[in-house]
């Protein structure tokens, strides 16, 4: 039976897998340097992923076979202290990999972002393979973790996984210092029934995808024969294609009156050198991927 330590946990894609494993009766340890909510459905213990000694004894007290790293700085707040993000992210990584080397661990999931990609990556329509130049930390990051995930696999056998995500959209979780998080905000807004001020300019088209599908995506990339994957690094995924002012007219549609003003921050530079596309078919060639939820299923979620 799997046996799941969570790192990260009380954040947007930690909440959801821990409902995920909870309705499946599957043993969970959910860590994080923040309190968790009364009503946590796992075990809990607090554990900054920085003290590797902590992690390790966590993992072999709970004897745990299966690893969800999820820890990160993200894009935007990354930009705030670079040097603390660098070290958060690939540190927390390279703890995750020695002690799942050391402890025998049978896979470990870790989220790559569509951040890894650039200017040079043909943004309209990004490949799985293109040329990289992330411009942000959180992008060198996710790119250097992939190239560690292959090498661990290749020099250890170390089973990683990865996805490269696009935003995700969630409404149960505050935004996490992301760049595609105008997408929540302005949702919520409109939840809300209050206006909205866009940190990115109006036709800023960016990949997104809804919480389920980010969630069933990992599920169905972790349960998969390694035999059948060809990529040790991380696989593209994606949902659907949006700007803000085409999400602003679809809320509208749905007769709901909100008002979004533009003023572009740092963040819509980040977004310059984000893909606008991108190409996940060898993930549908290699195990089966394919998003159940559209531009329209998703707000049918959120609304309704």
């Amino acid at each position: 039976m799997e046996r799941i330590l969570i790192t990260g946990a009380l954040g947007q894609l930690g909440h959801e897998f821990i409902k995920y494993f909870n309705n499946k009766d599957i043993f969970v340890l959910a860590t994080d340097i923040k309190d968790p909510p009364k009503n946590l459905p796992c075990l809990f213990e607090f554990a900054d992923v920085l003290n590797k000694e902590r992690i390790d004894l966590l993992v072999k007290k709970y004897k745990i076979n299966t690893v969800y790293h999820l820890v990160a700085v993200l894009s935007a707040n990354g930009e705030k202290n670079p040097y603390n993000s660098w070290k958060v992210n690939m540190e927390s990584f390279q703890n995750i990999i020695e002690i799942s080397v050391n402890n025998k661990i049978k896979k470990v999931f870790w989220p790559s972002s569509i951040a890894v990609f650039g200017t040079e990556s043909n943004l309209d329509f990004v490949s799985q393979n293109p040329a990289m130049n992330p411009e942000t930390i959180y992008g060198v990051s996710k790119l250097a973790g992939e190239k560690l995930a292959n090498y661990y696999f290749n020099r250890f056998e170390l089973d990683i996984r990865s996805l490269r995500y696009p935003g995700i959209i969630s409404i149960d979780t505050l935004p996490g210092g992301g760049t595609t998080d105008y997408i929540i905000e302005m949702l919520n807004s409109a939840k809300n029934k209050s206006d909205y001020t866009c940190f990115l300019n109006k036709e800023t088209r960016l990949p997104m995808m809804y919480i389920d599908d980010a969630i069933e995506a990992a599920i169905k990339l972790m349960s998969v024969d390694r035999k059948k994957l060809t990529i040790s690094s991380s696989y593209n995924v994606t949902g659907f294609s949006i700007t803000p002012f085409e999400l602003a007219n679809e809320i509208k549609s749905r007769g709901i009156d909100i008002t979004v003003d533009y003023k572009p921050d740092f963040r819509q530079e980040i977004a310059n050198s984000w893909p606008k596309d991108i190409d996940d078919s060898i993930s549908n060639k290699d195990w089966g991927w394919s998003c159940n939820f559209s531009l329209k299923k998703t707000l049918d979620k959120v609304f309704n």
